[in-house]
């Protein structure tokens, strides 16, 4: 079995795989920062690490949203490539291409990174904490560097996932890219090991999740090279930042941007946990099976314990919010909540965006809690102990 299959801690879209132990006597752990080039065993010098960046001009680097050391990566190496030489804009998933105005005053100096996220109303539209991305836009603001918005908007997104490319009206299919290639059997592969973790059955759901995933990966493709025009005259590198699902083995992304940036030198990192590092006496990456996930594998922070999640996907609706879906094997599930349930209180308060649930799971996340649900017209309370990691 590959290494990076038995505990690599990869960036992929709304999941990440633990980290196995690594067989043999103990040994010194390679402090976070170190980095990789499988199937190198041993860590590249700063020098080299300078060496390859200054050879990039697009720089793709991997998170897990919700992991505050691939973030440190991130900033490691966006600060790595803003000190190369030449114009530097930095892409990111968090952000859908509409609200690229106000990047644009934020690059410019005009806005805080707190009155940025109220402008481009970042709770609602991305949702993971805002303290995980601050240092980041707090260094995109300070040097002035342009913030391009890649994302596809979350609308027309839900919509393909839903009921496919076809069910969108010409104005929501004018907001995603104007070319979306879809023959990519490699992405698919890639792509069918999510679908049991995300309760998809077969069939039309797992196509429609294949569609907007690509969505995105062109949308964020064709914004970039907007950003990067004239290509290649302009001179200009850049710096994606999006979850790693979006581009590890040099799937989704750096496929469609090669595409569109004909002989553009790209770059793939992810971060990995330090156990899984090789060193002298350890087991080697010699018996690679396969391309490795990443041209570069950086060792990132241990991640911490994550916090108890009810485990369903809610949408807002007049009245509380409604359960989309209820993930397998979580708390939501053994309680017996259902899709289609509209969760209108918890713990004796309205609850009217998903924030109100989450905050009152941080206050008190192991004890009980109690949800009132409204179905089919009845109305029922449910008390839930949150004990595992879902959302």
């Amino acid at each position: 079995m590959p290494w990076w299959r038995r505990g690599l801690l990869l960036s992929v879209l709304l999941l990440g795989a633990g980290c196995a132990s690594w067989p043999g006597a103990a040994r010194p752990l390679p402090a976070p920062g170190t980095v990789f080039a499988p199937p190198a065993q041993a860590p590249l010098s700063p020098e080299e690490v300078n060496r390859r960046l200054g050879q990039t001009q697009v720089l793709l680097v991997g998170e897990v949203h919700d992991h505050p050391g691939h973030h440190q990566v991130q900033l490691d190496m966006l600060k790595a490539m803003a000190a190369q030489e030449g114009p530097l804009v930095v892409g990111v998933e968090w952000l859908e291409w509409p609200a690229q105005e106000a990047c644009d005053q934020f690059s410019a100096g005009g806005l805080s990174v707190e009155q940025f996220a109220q402008k481009v109303n970042w709770q609602e539209r991305w949702g993971f904490p805002l303290e995980l991305y601050a240092p980041i836009l707090e260094f995109v603001r300070q040097k002035g560097l342009p913030l391009v918005a890649l994302n596809a908007p979350l609308e027309a997104v839900r919509q393909v996932a839903r009921q496919g490319l076809s069910s969108l009206p010409p104005g929501q299919r004018a907001l995603l890219a104007p070319a979306l290639d879809l023959n990519d059997p490699a992405y698919r592969r890639q792509m069918a090991a999510q679908f049991s973790m995300h309760g998809m059955g077969r069939g039309p759901s797992q196509e429609n999740f294949f569609v907007a995933q690509v969505a995105r990966d062109e949308t964020m493709a064709h914004r970039l090279a907007l950003a990067l025009a004239p290509w290649p005259d302009g001179g200009k590198r850049a710096v994606v930042l999006a979850g790693g699902g979006h581009l590890s083995h040099g799937q989704g992304l750096p496929t469609r941007l090669a595409r569109r940036l004909p002989g553009a030198r790209l770059t793939t990192v992810l971060a990995m946990e330090a156990a899984m590092a090789p060193s002298q006496g350890a087991a080697t990456w010699d018996d690679l099976e396969g391309s490795p996930p990443a041209d570069l594998l950086v060792v990132a922070t241990p991640a911490p314990p994550p916090p108890p999640r009810l485990g369903v996907v809610l949408k807002p609706q007049d009245g509380g919010l409604l359960i989309e879906r209820v993930l397998p094997q979580t708390p939501a599930q053994r309680a017996g909540l259902l899709a289609g349930d509209l969760l209108v209180g918890m713990d004796g308060r309205p609850v009217r965006q998903a924030k109100d649930i989450h905050d009152l799971i941080k206050a008190a996340p192991h004890i009980p809690h109690e949800f009132s649900i409204r179905r089919e017209g009845r109305e029922l309370r449910l008390t839930i102990t949150l004990q595992g990691p879902g959302r």
